[in-house]
């Protein structure tokens, strides 16, 4: 009687432990990500792929953790999961407001903010100037502060924003030229199609970039295992490769769009 009451406490004790090992917690890990063109899209089959996606995938691997990637609508994301621990996000704009709320891994990209019209498209006379933007944006207040709230309309993502510019339901468009010509690819357009007007001044609520950012409250043992990653030679040149190659794409689409 004693050692099967002993047994069973042994058994108790083990799983207990096993609950509390860092590979069980890792698993509780979720990636999520917006369908957000050129960096990282959601197909037909509701699955990811693209470059940040895949540098993430790659990141997770050499952390040697179990994750599941989640495509979402990013108002769900900034709504939700933002608020969630153990949950990697994908592609977020840093900003001051944001910086103390997130665990922020690494950057992906940078660019500058321009303001975009459809060519050829004849702004309306006597009229406010209307834009289009992703809703739960970060750019929001800098846009509301630009072209005043009642101009300013709101869509699921920022691909269906830039969409309501080619068919002319909205004037204007604000992004970087990288980020607006993968958009435009994904809806079958170029940027011969749009004009860049100017540069977009952001002010004080400028984005550093967009990066992989950790939600707070996070454990410890997958912070600690994507962070050792990231020093990791093959990461360290994946990483590289990903924002030099981002680079060299938007000033080469910055030379076409000057000529």
């Amino acid at each position: 009687m004693v050692n099967s009451s002993w047994y069973r406490m042994l058994i108790i004790l083990f799983l207990v432990l096993f609950s509390l090992s860092p590979t069980l917690q890792a698993n509780a890990l979720e990636v999520v990500f917006e369908h957000n063109p050129p960096f990282q899209m959601i197909d037909g089959g509701q699955n990811g792929y693209g470059p940040v996606f895949e540098f993430a995938n790659k990141l997770i691997k050499y952390a040697d953790i179990q994750a599941h990637f989640n495509g979402k609508p990013w108002a769900r994301i900034i709504r939700k999961e933002a608020f969630l621990p153990n949950k990697l996000i994908l592609s977020m704009s840093k900003t001051p407001q944001r910086t103390p709320k997130f665990i922020w891994l690494i950057s992906v990209y940078e660019g500058q903010q321009y303001i975009w019209k459809k060519k050829n498209a004849i702004d309306p006379h006597n009229k406010k100037l209307t834009v289009s933007l992703e809703r739960d944006s970060h750019k929001i207040k800098s846009i509301n502060a630009y072209f005043k709230p009642e101009n300013v309309f709101k869509f699921l993502n920022s691909a269906q924003a830039l969409d309501a510019l080619m068919q002319e339901r909205v004037q204007r468009f604000v992004g970087t030229t990288f980020a607006v010509s993968g958009k435009l690819a994904s809806l079958g357009y170029t940027l011969a199609d749009v004009e860049q007007m100017s540069v977009f001044d952001e002010g004080h609520l400028a984005s550093q970039g967009l990066y992989l950012a950790l939600t707070l409250g996070t454990d410890s043992q997958i912070i600690e295992a994507l962070e050792s990653a990231l020093q990791h030679p093959e990461i360290i040149k994946a990483r590289n490769s990903l924002f030099n190659n981002f680079l060299e794409a938007e000033k080469k689409l910055l030379a076409i769009q000057s000529r």
